[in-house]
Protein backbone atom coordinates (compact mmCIF):
# COMPACT_ATOMS: atom_id res chain seq x y z
CA UNK A 1 0.00 0.00 0.00
CA UNK A 2 1.17 3.20 -0.59
CA UNK A 3 1.89 4.80 2.55
CA UNK A 4 2.22 8.63 1.18
CA UNK A 5 -1.93 8.33 -0.80
CA UNK A 6 -2.62 6.66 3.03
CA UNK A 7 -1.58 9.72 4.70
CA UNK A 8 -3.34 12.08 2.37
CA UNK A 9 -6.65 11.03 3.60
CA UNK A 10 -6.52 11.17 7.40
CA UNK A 11 -5.94 15.31 7.39
CA UNK A 12 -8.90 15.55 5.45
CA UNK A 13 -11.00 13.26 7.95
CA UNK A 14 -9.27 14.91 10.97
CA UNK A 15 -10.14 17.99 9.71
CA UNK A 16 -13.88 16.83 9.73
CA UNK A 17 -13.85 14.99 12.66
CA UNK A 18 -12.33 18.51 14.24
CA UNK A 19 -14.83 20.80 13.14
CA UNK A 20 -18.27 18.86 14.21
CA UNK A 21 -16.20 18.19 17.38
CA UNK A 22 -15.23 21.82 17.88
CA UNK A 23 -18.79 22.67 16.93
CA UNK A 24 -20.68 20.46 19.53
CA UNK A 25 -18.38 21.84 22.32
CA UNK A 26 -19.22 25.28 21.09
CA UNK A 27 -22.77 24.76 21.26
CA UNK A 28 -22.73 22.51 24.80
CA UNK A 29 -20.93 24.57 27.01
CA UNK A 30 -23.82 24.62 29.28
CA UNK A 31 -23.58 21.30 29.42
CA UNK A 32 -20.17 20.23 29.89
CA UNK A 33 -19.30 22.76 32.32
CA UNK A 34 -22.86 21.57 34.53
CA UNK A 35 -21.84 24.92 37.05
CA UNK A 36 -23.97 28.12 36.10
CA UNK A 37 -21.15 30.19 38.03
CA UNK A 38 -18.69 28.95 36.04
CA UNK A 39 -20.54 29.39 33.09
CA UNK A 40 -21.57 33.16 33.38
CA UNK A 41 -17.60 33.73 34.39
CA UNK A 42 -16.32 31.93 31.07
CA UNK A 43 -18.59 33.94 29.15
CA UNK A 44 -17.98 37.13 30.44
CA UNK A 45 -13.98 36.62 29.75
CA UNK A 46 -12.27 37.62 26.47
CA UNK A 47 -10.81 34.27 26.00
CA UNK A 48 -13.84 32.56 25.51
CA UNK A 49 -14.77 32.57 21.91
CA UNK A 50 -16.72 29.83 21.11
CA UNK A 51 -15.98 29.66 16.80
CA UNK A 52 -12.37 31.09 17.14
CA UNK A 53 -11.70 27.85 19.09
CA UNK A 54 -13.26 25.62 17.29
CA UNK A 55 -11.13 27.04 14.34
CA UNK A 56 -8.24 26.63 16.30
CA UNK A 57 -9.06 22.87 17.07
CA UNK A 58 -9.32 22.19 13.37
CA UNK A 59 -5.65 24.34 12.27
CA UNK A 60 -4.33 21.78 15.36
CA UNK A 61 -5.52 18.62 13.94
CA UNK A 62 -4.32 19.20 10.15
CA UNK A 63 -0.91 20.35 11.34
CA UNK A 64 -0.72 17.15 13.81
CA UNK A 65 -1.77 15.22 10.73
CA UNK A 66 0.39 16.87 8.46
CA UNK A 67 3.54 16.54 10.75
CA UNK A 68 3.04 13.25 11.66
CA UNK A 69 6.08 11.05 10.70
CA UNK A 70 4.30 8.71 8.57
CA UNK A 71 4.53 10.94 5.75
CA UNK A 72 8.27 10.80 5.71
CA UNK A 73 8.66 7.54 7.13
CA UNK A 74 6.90 6.28 4.22
CA UNK A 75 8.38 8.39 1.57
CA UNK A 76 10.41 5.29 1.16
CA UNK A 77 11.46 1.86 1.78
CA UNK A 78 12.70 0.56 5.03
CA UNK A 79 16.17 -0.06 2.67
CA UNK A 80 16.84 3.98 1.94
CA UNK A 81 18.49 4.96 4.59
CA UNK A 82 18.54 8.47 3.05
CA UNK A 83 14.49 8.47 3.34
CA UNK A 84 15.02 7.44 7.02
CA UNK A 85 17.63 9.70 7.56
CA UNK A 86 15.37 12.69 6.51
CA UNK A 87 12.14 11.08 8.90
CA UNK A 88 14.63 11.76 11.53
CA UNK A 89 16.09 8.62 12.67
CA UNK A 90 16.16 4.45 11.76
CA UNK A 91 14.13 3.76 15.16
CA UNK A 92 11.58 6.29 14.04
CA UNK A 93 10.58 5.02 10.86
CA UNK A 94 10.38 1.37 12.04
CA UNK A 95 8.14 2.60 14.57
CA UNK A 96 6.44 3.65 12.04
CA UNK A 97 6.18 1.66 8.92
CA UNK A 98 3.70 -0.91 9.07
CA UNK A 99 0.51 2.02 9.12
CA UNK A 100 -2.39 0.73 7.45
CA UNK A 101 -5.39 2.30 5.85
CA UNK A 102 -7.20 1.23 9.55
CA UNK A 103 -4.20 2.62 11.55
CA UNK A 104 -5.00 6.08 9.44
CA UNK A 105 -8.69 6.13 10.40
CA UNK A 106 -8.22 5.91 14.21
CA UNK A 107 -4.94 7.85 13.84
CA UNK A 108 -7.52 10.62 12.59
CA UNK A 109 -9.55 10.12 15.45
CA UNK A 110 -7.33 10.26 17.58
CA UNK A 111 -5.93 13.48 16.71
CA UNK A 112 -8.81 15.39 15.75
CA UNK A 113 -10.08 14.30 19.27
CA UNK A 114 -7.46 15.79 21.16
CA UNK A 115 -7.26 19.06 18.86
CA UNK A 116 -10.68 19.53 19.18
CA UNK A 117 -11.13 20.06 22.76
CA UNK A 118 -7.50 20.90 23.49
CA UNK A 119 -8.61 25.12 23.25
CA UNK A 120 -11.17 24.73 24.81
CA UNK A 121 -10.04 22.75 27.48
CA UNK A 122 -6.92 24.97 27.97
CA UNK A 123 -9.10 28.36 28.11
CA UNK A 124 -11.70 27.03 30.82
CA UNK A 125 -8.46 25.61 32.71
CA UNK A 126 -7.20 29.24 32.42
CA UNK A 127 -10.40 31.17 33.06
CA UNK A 128 -11.96 29.09 36.21
CA UNK A 129 -9.22 26.20 36.75
CA UNK A 130 -11.52 23.51 36.30
CA UNK A 131 -11.12 20.42 33.34
CA UNK A 132 -14.26 19.52 32.97
CA UNK A 133 -15.15 16.08 33.37
CA UNK A 134 -18.18 16.18 30.79
CA UNK A 135 -14.82 16.87 28.03
CA UNK A 136 -12.15 15.10 29.26
CA UNK A 137 -14.19 11.31 30.39
CA UNK A 138 -15.51 11.27 26.46
CA UNK A 139 -11.85 12.23 25.42
CA UNK A 140 -10.63 9.58 27.64
CA UNK A 141 -12.86 6.95 26.04
CA UNK A 142 -12.07 7.92 22.34
CA UNK A 143 -8.58 7.86 23.05
CA UNK A 144 -9.01 4.61 24.69
CA UNK A 145 -11.04 2.99 22.25
CA UNK A 146 -8.81 4.32 19.34
CA UNK A 147 -5.84 2.36 20.92
CA UNK A 148 -7.57 -0.71 21.61
CA UNK A 149 -8.82 -0.63 18.30
CA UNK A 150 -5.89 -0.25 16.98
CA UNK A 151 -4.29 -3.28 18.95
CA UNK A 152 -7.21 -5.48 17.68
CA UNK A 153 -7.35 -4.43 14.16
CA UNK A 154 -4.71 -2.36 12.92
CA UNK A 155 -1.07 -3.32 11.85
CA UNK A 156 1.08 -1.30 13.69
CA UNK A 157 2.67 -1.07 16.81
CA UNK A 158 2.32 2.49 17.76
CA UNK A 159 -1.08 1.70 20.02
CA UNK A 160 0.30 -0.67 22.39
CA UNK A 161 3.10 1.74 23.21
CA UNK A 162 -0.23 4.69 23.47
CA UNK A 163 -1.86 2.46 26.09
CA UNK A 164 1.14 2.11 28.26
CA UNK A 165 2.41 5.89 28.02
CA UNK A 166 -1.42 6.61 28.75
CA UNK A 167 -1.73 4.20 31.85
CA UNK A 168 1.88 5.28 33.11
CA UNK A 169 1.08 9.32 32.82
CA UNK A 170 -2.19 8.67 35.20
CA UNK A 171 0.08 6.58 36.80
CA UNK A 172 2.64 8.93 37.88
CA UNK A 173 0.68 12.16 38.23
CA UNK A 174 -1.72 9.78 40.48
CA UNK A 175 1.51 9.06 42.89
CA UNK A 176 1.86 13.12 42.81
CA UNK A 177 -1.66 14.33 43.29
CA UNK A 178 -1.63 11.65 46.31
CA UNK A 179 1.75 13.15 47.71
CA UNK A 180 0.65 16.19 47.84
CA UNK A 181 -2.72 15.92 49.08
CA UNK A 182 -0.39 13.61 52.28
CA UNK A 183 1.70 16.29 52.32
CA UNK A 184 -0.90 19.38 51.95
CA UNK A 185 1.54 20.95 49.02
CA UNK A 186 -0.26 22.75 46.09
CA UNK A 187 0.92 19.94 43.13
CA UNK A 188 -1.45 19.03 40.69
CA UNK A 189 -5.60 18.83 40.82
CA UNK A 190 -7.58 15.84 39.86
CA UNK A 191 -8.41 16.68 36.55
CA UNK A 192 -4.67 17.01 35.65
CA UNK A 193 -4.41 13.39 36.44
CA UNK A 194 -6.99 12.37 34.24
CA UNK A 195 -5.78 14.32 31.50
CA UNK A 196 -2.49 12.81 31.65
CA UNK A 197 -3.64 9.71 29.77
CA UNK A 198 -4.27 11.56 26.64
CA UNK A 199 -1.22 13.74 27.60
CA UNK A 200 1.24 10.81 27.67
CA UNK A 201 -0.52 8.29 25.57
CA UNK A 202 -1.32 10.38 21.99
CA UNK A 203 1.95 11.34 22.01
CA UNK A 204 3.80 7.77 21.81
CA UNK A 205 1.72 7.32 18.52
CA UNK A 206 4.08 9.63 17.15
CA UNK A 207 7.28 8.33 18.74
CA UNK A 208 8.68 6.08 21.50
CA UNK A 209 10.56 8.91 23.64
CA UNK A 210 7.56 11.43 23.03
CA UNK A 211 6.27 10.89 26.40
CA UNK A 212 9.57 11.92 27.89
CA UNK A 213 9.97 14.87 26.28
CA UNK A 214 6.29 16.22 26.40
CA UNK A 215 6.89 15.47 30.44
CA UNK A 216 10.01 18.23 29.99
CA UNK A 217 8.31 20.89 27.92
CA UNK A 218 5.10 20.55 30.20
CA UNK A 219 7.11 21.60 33.53
CA UNK A 220 9.40 24.05 31.64
CA UNK A 221 6.60 25.49 30.41
CA UNK A 222 4.59 25.52 33.87
CA UNK A 223 8.01 26.44 35.23
CA UNK A 224 8.28 29.91 32.84
CA UNK A 225 4.06 30.30 34.01
CA UNK A 226 4.68 30.26 37.35
CA UNK A 227 7.89 32.39 37.53
CA UNK A 228 5.98 35.32 35.49
CA UNK A 229 3.25 35.01 37.77
CA UNK A 230 4.78 35.05 40.76
CA UNK A 231 6.59 38.76 39.30
CA UNK A 232 3.23 39.96 38.74
CA UNK A 233 2.11 39.32 42.24
CA UNK A 234 5.48 39.64 43.68
CA UNK A 235 4.90 36.39 46.08
CA UNK A 236 5.75 33.04 45.08
CA UNK A 237 4.08 31.95 47.96
CA UNK A 238 0.33 32.63 47.13
CA UNK A 239 0.89 32.04 43.10
CA UNK A 240 -1.12 28.92 41.84
CA UNK A 241 -1.05 28.48 38.13
CA UNK A 242 -3.39 26.33 35.63
CA UNK A 243 -1.31 23.03 34.62
CA UNK A 244 -3.73 21.85 31.93
CA UNK A 245 -2.51 24.26 29.40
CA UNK A 246 0.99 23.29 30.65
CA UNK A 247 0.56 20.33 29.71
CA UNK A 248 -1.63 20.25 26.09
CA UNK A 249 0.74 22.56 24.94
CA UNK A 250 3.61 20.58 25.98
CA UNK A 251 1.54 17.31 24.12
CA UNK A 252 1.67 18.87 21.42
CA UNK A 253 5.19 20.29 21.13
CA UNK A 254 6.63 17.24 22.26
CA UNK A 255 4.87 14.82 20.15
CA UNK A 256 5.89 17.37 17.36
CA UNK A 257 8.90 17.39 18.05
CA UNK A 258 10.36 14.09 19.17
CA UNK A 259 10.56 12.41 16.12
CA UNK A 260 12.91 15.00 14.89
CA UNK A 261 15.06 15.41 18.14
CA UNK A 262 15.06 11.86 19.25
Amino acid sequence: MDIGVLHGWPIGVSAVISAGLGILLARSASWWLADDDHAAVLVKTRLYRPLPLAILGIVLAVAAALLFPAAAAGSGTMSDAGSMSEAGSMSGAAHLADIGSVDGLLLALSLSAAAAATPFLAVVDIVVHRLPDRIVYPLIGIELLTFVLGQLLGESAIWGLGLIAGGAGVLLFGVLYLSGRVMHARTMGLGDVKLAFLVFGMPALFSPWAPALVFIIMMLIAGVAALLAAAAKRSLKATTIAFGPAMLSGMWVGSVLAPILL
